[in-house]
């Protein structure tokens, strides 16, 4: 990424979203977590990226894991 798009929101957002098919399931790891329908948006803030995710389930063991990840 050159240093005028890592300054575009848009494209920041793009590229994680890329990065995120790299990003194994942790019950799954053959699917990656966008493959499994868990990260619902992608935003840029002035911090950096913001990735939301929804468990499958209420109780997803996972969501710990997922957490610790930032």
């Amino acid at each position: 990424m050159t240093a005028a798009a890592a300054l575009d929101p848009v494209a920041r957002v793009r590229a994680a979203w890329v990065a995120l098919d790299d990003v194994p399931d942790p019950e799954v790891p053959v699917l990656s977590v966008r493959d499994l329908g868990i990260v619902r948006d992608v935003v840029a803030d002035a911090d950096g990226i913001e990735v939301v995710v929804t468990p499958t389930y209420s109780g997803c063991p996972a969501t710990e894991v997922i957490a610790e990840g930032t």
